[in-house]
């Protein structure tokens, strides 16, 4: 029964059969597209390789660079404020608990340890001016701003 059909024929059929069900996709999710492109208003834009690794080679320094800094930066921004909230949470419970300063302060060193990028990032000075206004609430753990930048410094054990 299929002794009649050549593997050549078969395949120019199938290969047909492809080509028209992705032309039918195509159509049905890319019509707008499609229609911006053919009316002018879109363009497309091809890259050679050659052009992309010439790119590459003149920007590979600044991008990486770039791209990365700005990421970690991010990273960094985050934490910070989670630090934040960690520390306005460690000043309320040690007051809660009557910490003495001695104790207060190994707390905060836990704390701050946990976050090694905000100690070499510029938001450790609002870290630390946020350590001096929280402990100032409560007479018993006041810490100045020197002590306070200290406690980046020293590890609680």
């Amino acid at each position: 029964m299929f002794t009649n059909i050549s593997w050549s024929s078969y395949l120019t059929v199938l290969g047909l059969v492809v080509l028209i069900w992705y032309f039918i996709i195509l159509l049905k999710f890319y019509y707008k597209d499609l229609l911006k492109i053919f009316s002018g208003e879109k363009k497309l834009k091809f890259t050679s390789f050659k052009n992309m690794t010439e790119r590459k080679v003149q920007d590979s320094g600044e991008y990486k660079s770039l791209s990365s800094s700005f990421s970690e930066s991010f990273d960094t921004l985050e934490d910070a404020e989670e630090l934040s909230a960690r520390i306005l949470q460690a000043v309320k419970e040690s007051n809660e608990k009557n910490f003495s300063k001695e104790h207060f302060q190994n707390y905060l060193r836990m704390v701050l340890d946990e976050y090694p990028y905000v100690k070499i990032s510029s938001l450790r000075e609002n870290i630390n001016k946020l350590m001096v206004t929280e402990s100032s609430k409560y007479p018993n753990l006041i810490l100045t701003l020197s002590e306070a930048d200290s406690l980046w410094e020293g590890s609680v054990f």
